[in-house]
């Protein structure tokens, strides 16, 4: 694998990737030592110097359980493309407006491809995924795009995605999925609500507790022996922790009528009793 990616970092990606007949990545990548490399030629390349022939580009699939999941599996860090915004070619080869093929076969089409992608991170434990992230990577996956904001489909798409866990006896897929502040936010309750018949207390508290659900089910690598534990997103719980710690700092404190000095808990002065 090393010597593959120094042969990539000698030629040149475009080069190494003309040279063994591989396209770029469309969906992973292998990240290491800062660097990010085409997953599937990587490791096509690599065979060439464990046996002397380096494999082509159909000789093993890409996708998630392909390429990515024999890096994984080798150790090796497997990064999804960075999408900012849906590119010019997507997976299919041609982009199909949601307009043109009604609204309800898109967010069907899209709540197909959100399994594959919260697959994904349910495999790795602790792994989750934006919405962001998870809006462009449905549109790229299945070449099907809208205008129309995020917030408008990404929640029936993820409670669709819930729905289908439910019929499958899974825990809630939808709840690796968060806001940039690291929250599942207003949308999960509905999700949770579709699958359970009953909308949680605590979002967050009751995604941490499906997301380790999740990680067990599917057996994620990194998985803790004990089984590991529900953990708030390290964003939201540093959050939560600032918060809780500035409401203490704000709560009034009980001063003596007497003396004015700080009562104790036990509500009688120490000093004027």
């Amino acid at each position: 694998m090393l010597s593959a990616m120094k042969e990539c970092d000698d030629r040149g990606v475009d080069d190494f990737l003309a040279t063994y007949g591989f396209g770029r990545a469309r969906e992973y990548l292998l990240r290491y030592d800062g660097k990010t490399y085409d997953s599937k030629a990587i490791l096509g390349v690599a065979q060439k110097y464990a046996t002397g022939r380096a494999a082509t580009s159909s000789s093993f699939s890409g996708g998630r359980t392909g390429a990515a999941k024999v890096l994984r599996e080798l150790g090796f860090e497997v990064t999804y493309v960075d999408i900012s915004a849906p590119g010019d070619v997507p997976a299919t080869g041609t982009w199909r407006e949601a307009s043109e093929v009604g609204s309800d076969n898109a967010r069907s089409a899209w709540a197909e491809a959100a399994r594959d992608v919260l697959l994904d991170a349910a495999n790795r434990y602790r792994s989750v995924v934006t919405y962001k992230e998870l809006a462009n990577h449905v549109q790229y996956r299945t070449g099907i795009r809208t205008k129309q904001l995020m917030h408008y489909w990404i929640g029936d798409v993820l409670a669709r995605v819930a729905a289908d866990c439910s019929r499958r006896g899974e825990p809630l897929l939808s709840s690796l999925c968060v806001n940039t502040e690291g929250s599942v936010g207003d949308g999960y309750a509905i999700a949770v609500t579709a699958a359970y018949g009953e909308a949680p207390e605590d979002s967050d508290a009751h995604a941490a507790n499906e997301r380790l659900a999740c990680y067990q089910h599917f057996e994620a690598a990194g998985l803790p022996p004990d089984g590991g534990s529900p953990a708030l997103v390290p964003r939201l719980a540093a959050s939560r922790e600032r918060a809780r710690k500035a409401a203490l700092a704000d709560r009034p404190v009980a001063q003596c009528p007497t003396c004015h000095l700080q009562v104790p808990a036990s509500g009688i002065c120490d000093y004027c009793d």
